[in-house]
């Protein structure tokens, strides 16, 4: 069927324009003749393929063989035909009447040809028999053409807009860190993280429910094949699959593309080029069947250059455009593109983030909280013209990533920012699984952490500025705490009270940053590093604070929080190692590692992680946590339920099988990979935990759906 986007036409035929999806006029007329009368004269066409994609890329890399021309091809007819198969549509000759009068031109016999008529037998060249019947049929084509144009014109698309609840089970989870749904490129297909974060979910746009992707550990950083077929993610500890739209089990691609993904673009030559968290490198590509990545890229700190985010396919494959993070606020981030074939990297745009190519003819890109485009010449690799705002408030995460999707067919697909947290509620749930609910107002609840004595809860929330709260439970009130533009994250107190320990990105990468408990007196900066940082415990004696560094993997080291201020490794090996958590007595560090294939709870000595190491989960594991007393240890299995283990220490570890609570269904686990507990222990035992906010019907965030789009964006931001 025909639509607005959609690539259309014979393929061996098609203008290098309408190849690549852009917009076409008559020129792309001439080429189609041209092509014609080339085979016409030769017998052979002039880009020939046996694929479609093979005929595309003859079109789009390659000239016609000249050498197949009749040698007695006059040279006004070798002219024309190199004039109406330029590549560049501006080279080309703009009307048909300039054709027929070349044509005629090439008719007419040159001043040293005999004028007299040739003998009756003798035989009408191949080429002077092609021109004349072309000659004789541009003046009835044309006509006919500009009739047929006009009666069958089809009358502009009308853009619609409609919004989609997604709510209970098939809620749409937005993280605030990676882009959180994924459009099929022709608009059919919607694929997102489901509520609870464990759960992939499709939902086709004629459709009105959704079908979930079930066996998944943790998905996260969704991207499409260009055909639609399959869905290529990041699992919880950090490696790259991709799992057919219908489901079907998992094929892991990449078992080190580093974790933390920031962006992953599938191009038109099975190639899939991804990017994450550590600084040392930028875009990795690899290819869609799987290996070992290449660098593409690296920053260049010492311009300022933090890391490359966001990458995006051009058309063709040629090219890919990318996000360079500076250390400074996002709104200093810039667009560029790199030439795959040169290999060489142009900013485009200064002050936006996470662009996207459309066939209309633009770079739609985020800025601040709107979305903005630009007319983009993909030939030249040139932005046109001035930027303009096209969508006022659109669902951003921390480093630059926008949640919009456009398809090829005019499709946009985007999250409001209004809408972009899903609301959520906090409860204390008792080791029976019976709830109780807490009177704070519904937020965009991560990562709580209890004060010592259970008087307090400090949590974060993926709204507004991405800051952390306090919520008092005798007086009810909840209370900011951080107020930078830099997102603000998980809180850890102090064994006294006293001091609320964080990471900020207030000044580049999220570092550790402390102030005190009741908001008074000066933030202070306790780490300054080019790698991501995300405290997760302090020991019982308030000198040491265990926490996450994130380099080419995830590591644990520890900060002495004396005026020295040291930092050493607790934990380095090629895997990801996170959450750790020192038990109160200050002899056993557990925490998370995917060395076995999957995230898995383990146990060494503390300080002496050296000397001892123990499985404590047996069927995947995240996010452990010790009892106030130290005689439990509780953990995360990768679908939520809750499960609780026992140990009889002494100079080694002992322990049993590990014991499931509840179920953990309802309840928000969070992204894989990450830093951070999503619930606490209070001193009574009770669970604080983190679930979406009033009855499913109500819960979950809206996606907006805009039809016909592409006809909006030409009014607002015309391309030529």
């Amino acid at each position: 069927m025909t639509g607005v986007g959609v690539l259309l036409g014979t393929a061996a035929y098609m203008s290098p324009e309408q190849a690549r999806g852009k917009a076409v006029d008559k020129r792309t007329d001439i080429w189609s003749f041209g092509c014609v009368l080339y085979e016409t004269l030769t017998g052979r066409q002039a880009f020939p393929g046996n694929t479609v994609s093979d005929s595309i890329a003859s079109i789009l890399t390659k000239d016609p063989d000249w050498t197949a021309l009749p040698s007695a091809t006059p040279t006004l007819l070798r002219r024309l035909l190199r004039r109406c198969l330029a590549k560049n549509a501006g080279e080309r000759l703009h009307d048909m009447s300039d054709v027929r009068l070349d044509l005629a031109d090439a008719l007419q016999p040159s001043p040293d040809t005999d004028p007299r008529p040739p003998p009756a037998a003798s035989v009408v060249p191949r080429w002077r028999f092609a021109v004349a019947l072309f000659a004789a049929l541009i003046v009835g084509g044309a006509l006919t053409t500009a009739i047929v144009r006009v009666v069958n014109a089809p009358p502009t698309p009308t853009v619609t807009r409609l919004s989609i609840g997604l709510s209970g089970v098939q809620a749409l989870v937005v993280g605030g860190l990676d882009r959180d749904f994924a459009l099929s490129p022709d608009g059919a297909r919607l694929v997102y993280i489901g509520a609870n974060g464990g759960q992939l979910f499709v939902r086709r746009m004629d459709s009105l429910d959704a079908t979930p992707l079930g066996g998944l550990a943790q998905p996260r950083g969704l991207f499409i094949s260009p055909d639609g077929a399959w869905v290529g993610f990041f699992d919880g500890v950090g490696t790259l699959q991709k799992i057919a739209v219908t489901g079907g089990p998992a094929v892991t691609l990449c078992q080190d593309c580093g974790t933390g993904p920031r962006g992953s673009t599938w191009g038109p030559n099975d190639t899939i080029i991804t990017a994450n968290t550590d600084p040392t490198t930028g875009l990795l590509g690899l290819s869609a069947t799987g290996g070992q990545p290449d660098v593409l890229t690296t920053p260049n700190h010492e311009q300022g250059e933090r890391d490359h985010f966001w990458p995006e396919f051009l058309p063709g494959g040629r090219a890919v455009l990318f996000t360079i993070v500076s250390n400074g606020a996002i709104d200093t981030a810039q667009i560029a593109v790199l030439d795959l074939e040169s290999g060489t990297q142009t900013v485009l745009i200064r002050g936006g983030s996470h662009a996207h190519y459309v066939p209309s003819g633009h770079l739609v890109y985020a800025a601040g909280t709107s979305l903005r485009a630009v007319a983009f010449d993909s030939d030249r690799l040139e932005v046109i013209g001035t930027p303009t705002p096209v969508v006022p408030e659109i669902a951003t995460t921390a480093d630059g990533g926008a949640d919009f999707g456009a398809a090829l067919n005019g499709t946009l697909v985007y999250v409001p920012r209004t809408g972009a947290a899903l609301a959520r509620a906090l409860t204390w749930v008792d080791r029976n699984g019976r709830e109780a609910p807490i009177r704070a107002p519904a937020r965009s609840y991560t990562y709580p952490r209890l004060s010592p004595d259970g008087s307090k809860l400090a949590v974060g929330a993926r709204d507004q500025d991405q800051d952390i709260w306090i919520w008092d439970f005798a007086r009810e009130t909840l209370a900011r705490f951080t107020f930078t533009p830099g997102a603000d994250w998980l809180p850890i107190w102090t064994p006294d009270g006293r001091r609320l320990i964080f990471d900020s990105a207030r000044a580049g990468p999220q570092n550790l940053f402390w102030q005190a408990a009741d908001g008074t007196g000066p933030v202070e900066r306790l780490t300054e590093s080019q790698f991501n940082q995300f405290p997760t415990s302090v020991t019982a004696d308030g000198r040491q604070l265990i926490f996450r560094s994130n380099a080419r993997t995830q590591d644990i080291a520890v900060l002495t929080l004396d005026q020295d201020r040291r930092v050493e490794s607790l934990i380095e090996t090629p895997f990801s190692e996170l959450n750790g958590e020192v038990s109160p007595d200050g002899q056993w560090l557990a925490y998370e590692s995917n060395d076995s294939g999957r995230s898995e709870i383990y146990v060494r000595p503390f300080p002496n992680v050296a000397s001892g190491r123990w499985q404590v989960s047996t069927g995947g594991g995240t996010r452990a946590l010790w009892a106030r007393n130290g005689q439990e240890l509780f953990y995360l299995t990768l679908t939520g339920a809750l499960m609780s283990i026992r140990p009889e220490v002494g100079i080694t570890w002992m322990a049993g099988l590990p014991t499931k609570l509840f179920e953990g269904g309802s309840y928000y686990v969070g992204g894989g990979g990450a830093a951070g507990r999503t619930y606490d222990v209070a001193p009574d035992g009770r669970f604080l935990m983190i679930k979406s906010a009033g009855t499913p019907e109500e819960a979950g965030a809206s996606v907006i759906v805009v039809l016909n789009w592409f006809e909006e964006l030409k009014r607002l931001v015309p391309a030529n």
